[in-house]
């Protein structure tokens, strides 16, 4: 009867030990959301079958954490892994099942040059840690994109900004990795630029990249990359866009673009790309916005897009494009930017 009375007691204080912080069982707790959040990666792990976002920044501060979107809910993976940071860029090699990350800008809006710390690093998730990779490669940039060359097995990156004793520097080079050393790819191409949108598609095996800001002003090229030489579609020039987001619906074999900057005001608008050519959607989806992020969900035939900002808000909200309309997925929050220097 003793032996009865103690487990009783023992249950009674299980239930009611104190729930488990967000540090101590990540995904719980009060880890059920990354909240409002512009300037982030994201990229599909499509042998996990999940959408993984990095970073970014919410309302106030750089964040540094790992979130996976399982085309339900989101769940906190990891607090641990490369340092907190916005416009990093991200891609998934499918050959070695890593997501790759590379670089990013330690603020958002920096005050001075010494808050404006741009970063060379190249990172590894295996969809329980990050390990990072001791490589010498670009040199230190935010902004960039990156995408994997699945014929090629290889992890293309171009482009991006950094800041120098005389301003502000753009970048026009293009770089592969695969998966042990970076190297220079010795080829002409787009302008130097930040802020362009890329994706690959594995229909055509090629990169296709979108505008972006160059020193002569916002671009609205599009450009083709085969691996050895970039090529300008001229039939696809239209209305310039930096900061926009781009995914490749490989179910309907076309580029998906949305939102962006131009002319001072962010846009919330759909493009398809196909045959050359980019077409506005008419379909209504997420306000207008730029700094948002987006991948397509293979498992789920669908395109993925997660926060971003309109300078006055920050967005916490998920929807997807099923090929026709926008789906709101979770309403997240909306929070007023504050300027605090990030």
């Amino acid at each position: 009867m003793q032996f009865v009375k103690s487990i009783l007691i023992l249950a009674a204080v299980l239930v009611h030990w104190p729930p488990l912080s967000s540090t101590d069982c990540l995904g719980q707790a009060n880890s059920s959301h990354p909240g409002a959040r512009n300037a982030h990666a994201m990229a599909y792990d499509s042998h996990r079958k999940r959408v993984v976002l990095f970073g970014g920044a919410d309302a106030s501060k750089v964040r540094g954490d790992t979130w996976e979107w399982d085309g339900q809910k989101w769940t906190l993976m990891s607090l641990a892994g490369p340092g907190p940071r916005t416009f990093p860029t991200m891609t998934y090699d499918s050959l070695r099942k890593r997501v790759i990350l590379f670089g990013g800008n330690r603020v958002l809006f920096g005050r001075s040059p010494n808050d404006n710390e741009y970063l060379d690093d190249t990172w590894e998730w295996d969809g329980q840690r990050w390990s990072q990779i001791k490589a010498t490669g670009p040199p230190v940039r935010a902004e960039a994109v990156m995408v994997f060359d699945v014929k090629r097995g290889r992890s293309v990156l171009f482009g991006g900004h950094t800041i120098t004793e005389n301003g502000r520097s753009w970048l026009g080079d293009t770089w592969e990795w695969d998966g042990t050393r970076w190297k220079a790819a010795q080829v002409s191409g787009p302008s130097p630029r930040n802020g362009a949108a890329a994706i690959y598609d594995t229909d055509r095996e090629r990169t296709v990249l979108f505008g972006g800001n160059t020193q002569q002003g916002v671009s609205g090229e599009t450009w083709e990359w085969d691996g050895s030489q970039w090529k300008k579609t001229a039939s696809a020039e239209v209305e310039g866009r930096f900061n926009s987001v781009m995914a490749y619906d490989e179910l309907r074999r076309e580029v998906i673009r949305f939102g962006g900057r131009f002319g001072g005001r962010a846009f919330g608008d759909t493009w398809r790309y196909r045959g050359g050519r980019w077409r506005r959607l008419g379909s209504s989806g997420p306000t207008a916005r730029n700094h948002a992020a987006m991948v397509y969900d293979r498992r789920h035939r669908k395109v993925i897009l997660f926060g971003g900002h309109d300078i006055a808000n920050v967005f916490g909200d998920t929807w997807e494009w099923n090929g026709k309309r926008w789906l709101r997925r979770g309403a997240g929050k909306v929070e007023k930017r504050i300027d605090n220097g990030h």
